[in-house]
């Protein structure tokens, strides 16, 4: 019961906060609210939706999902949080007053050319950083005795690595626009960088392996710098694709294969 009080009381606290933020400093200036009460709806909205996903996150946390619940469970459930990421994006955009998709998904494509290269580039770089900074990190607490060396990959990895390649290319597909549309086109565009980068990290917790975590964080700082520098999403969706599929389509299966042969 404590990990789930504890995770709603940090969620009322950051409710709390945007909501005087913006009462008093105008943390929410990009959107157009037609007025008051459709606004403090807005507002429910938004802490509804915290509640919701902290409890969830936490629940999954603390009752990972075992290799034999895996195995039962229906594809479309692999979606669920996705799910839950679109329906609120959908009721934020008809409460502001449902402006244009592109400003609302600040979604450039004047220079396709560009938004491409910059995407693979940031994808393909943000990778190999990642990897060397999660090695260098992960080494450094091996040393100080602060990460357990027998530890194993959480399940949902091996339940991923087993998938046919059309179901790892839905959801890359899923996570690169969903989770960059709300993460960074609508988080960061908010409340910014760091503060979007902790909440995707958070979002990832069910992962329980500190050393993904590490990567998730790391990545996502670079995707949101990405998309300080060019207000543009398009780089960044695609940049997290090529992270996801590299991860998916190629490092999961190879270590999970090293590691069951090794068992």
């Amino acid at each position: 019961m404590l990990p789930y009080v504890f995770s709603v009381s940090l969620v009322l606290i950051a409710w709390l906060a945007v909501v005087t933020l913006n009462e008093t400093r105008g943390l929410l200036r990009c959107d157009r609210f037609p007025n008051d009460v459709v606004k403090w709806i807005a507002y429910v909205w938004l802490g509804a939706f915290m509640l919701l996903l902290a409890t969830l996150v936490t629940g999954a946390a603390r009752h990972p999902a075992t290799t034999k619940q895996l195995a039962s469970t229906p594809f479309y459930q692999v979606f669920a949080l996705h799910a839950l990421l679109v329906i609120f994006l959908l009721g934020w955009w008809l409460m502001t007053n449902r402006p244009p998709l592109r400003e609302f998904l600040n979604i450039r494509h004047e220079r396709p050319a560009e938004v491409v290269a910059i995407g693979v580039s940031v994808g393909v770089g943000g990778w190999i950083v990642t990897l060397m900074l999660a090695l260098l990190i992960a080494l450094i607490l091996r040393f100080a005795g602060a990460l357990d060396e027998q530890a194993q990959p959480p399940a949902m990895i091996g339940f991923m690595a087993a998938m046919p390649l059309w179901k790892k290319a839905l959801i890359v597909l899923s996570a690169m626009t969903i989770e960059e549309a709300f993460f960074r086109s609508f988080l960061q565009k908010r409340i910014g960088l760091i503060a979007s980068t902790l909440l995707f990290a958070l979002a990832h917790f069910t992962y329980g392996n500190p050393l993904l975590l590490i990567g998730v964080a790391i990545i996502s700082l670079i995707i949101g710098f990405t998309f300080y520098r060019t207000k543009n999403v398009l780089p960044g969706v695609i940049a997290h694709g090529v992270f996801d599929a590299v991860q998916l389509f190629i490092i999961v299966p190879i270590a999970y294969r090293m590691i069951g042969a090794g068992a």
